[in-house]
């Protein structure tokens, strides 16, 4: 599997800092950058107030490391893909495969 992480993709985690008004302002900082596997798994169209609405999901496939951040966005190719899950498939310590959803700009 190693061999087929030819991609370069950017990870980013967020930051949130409070604002003026109580509330939060919330920014994606760029961490570092990782070799990855990426392969489309699924499109799926919904209706979403009589619009079409399209979601590209992929399955992303990293080394793995134990830091990997609870919240986080890759970027790759100007694309940007929100971590849904994250998971050892095999317990072994060796990848991680993260269920990615192309985020629309």
């Amino acid at each position: 599997m190693i061999g087929r992480m030819r991609a370069r993709v950017g990870l980013y985690s967020p930051e949130t800092i409070a604002d003026d008004l109580g509330g939060t302002i919330t920014s994606w900082t760029f961490r570092h950058a990782i070799w990855a596997a990426i392969k489309p798994k699924a499109i799926s169209e919904t209706r979403e107030n009589g619009r079409l609405s399209v979601t590209q999901t992929y399955l992303v496939v990293i080394r793995y490391t134990s830091r990997f951040p609870e919240r986080a966005r890759l970027v790759w190719n100007g694309r940007i893909l929100r971590v849904v899950a994250a998971s050892d498939p095999d317990t072994r310590g060796e990848r991680l495969h993260l269920i990615c959803e192309e985020e629309s700009q």
